[in-house]
């Protein structure tokens, strides 16, 4: 019986969910950088995402990652319940879709971490679904020029690109990621 080590598995799995939480610190930079700190996250996250999926070739490395980043967010007050289960519920459709192309190793991560990328999405989901709250919230904490520049992208076409890039750029960044650590 093959003796497996968890922790360099453990590892992974925190190293995804501080790559995903520090890239939202870019968003102190603009609202541009707030909108679109998951896609930055999804090629960030796709190193530790690729370590921790070669490693362990079942159903269970999105969920678990969706589930540690929702569970700290809600431990840190950035996410509530709702949310939450979106992050998660990313995670559980990316496992079936590697589920699904399990025989192909490779092709199996490119189309689930876009997806489990995009859950990443579901922190900032209330720009898109509670507009004027978020705009209030904005405006007392980074002020209203900020705020103003965050209503650029509260529409439909603002969370479709958001969701858009997001995609390209976890498929982008396993490939990316697939390429660098396996030359090595």
């Amino acid at each position: 019986m093959k003796k497996i080590n968890y922790l360099p598995l453990l590892g992974f799995a925190v190293l995804y969910v501080v790559s995903v939480f520090a890239t939202a610190f870019l968003g102190y930079l603009s609202p541009f950088a707030w909108v679109f700190f998951p896609v930055i996250a999804a090629l960030l996250g796709s190193f530790s995402y690729y370590l921790l999926a070669v490693r362990w070739q079942q159903f269970g490395v999105s969920t678990l990652l969706s589930f540690l980043l929702a569970a700290f967010l809600l431990a840190v007050g950035e996410c509530d319940a709702p949310k939450a289960s979106l992050i998660l519920l990313a995670g559980i459709v990316a496992d079936m879709i590697r589920l699904f192309f399990e025989h192909n190793v490779q092709k199996a991560m490119s189309l689930a971490y876009p997806v489990q990328s995009i859950g990443v999405i579901a922190w900032i989901l209330p720009l898109w679904t509670r507009t004027e709250w978020y705009y209030q919230g904005a405006a007392e904490e980074l002020g209203i020029d900020y705020a103003k520049g965050l209503m650029t992208f509260a529409n439909v076409g603002g969370l479709l690109l958001v969701v858009f890039t997001t995609a390209i750029a976890g498929f982008v960044g396993i490939l990316f990621a697939t390429k660098i650590i396996s030359s090595k």
